[in-house]
């Protein structure tokens, strides 16, 4: 019998730490985006970030899906470029928010890429 404080912790935290706070830096950022005045109204830099944000969410989805190997080892490296160039890119951008929720972006990153592995229960 299986309870909530024997159950082992979640296989993917990491991932689904990207995936969420991915989508809130999106959210941030395309607000700034397409609010007048907001100092990056309409640029291509807030763009090409909303698009790199795009781009770590569905790496996040994919880390769920593939199994350990150098496929994931890949993807783990795409993750962690990714995390870092978009959060360079909004501090370019004077996105503090936005740099704040890619911090912890990054740390669903190190989570994912140091975590323990999954073991198989009797």
């Amino acid at each position: 019998m299986s309870t909530a404080a024997s159950a082992p912790p979640g296989r993917h935290l990491g991932a689904y730490i990207v995936i969420i706070t991915a989508a809130i830096a999106l959210c941030i950022t395309a607000w700034r985006f397409f609010t007048p005045l907001s100092g990056i109204t309409d640029s291509g830099g807030a763009m090409v970030t909303m698009l790199a944000e795009c781009a770590i969410i569905v790496l996040g989805l994919i880390l769920i899906k593939i199994h350990p190997g150098g496929l994931r080892g890949f993807m783990l490296l795409l993750c962690w470029l990714g995390v870092l160039g978009t959060l360079f890119a909004a501090l370019l951008l004077h996105g503090w928010w936005t740099a704040a929720v890619l911090v912890v972006c990054a740390v669903g990153v190190v989570i994912e890429t140091f975590g323990g592995k999954p073991t198989r229960s009797a």
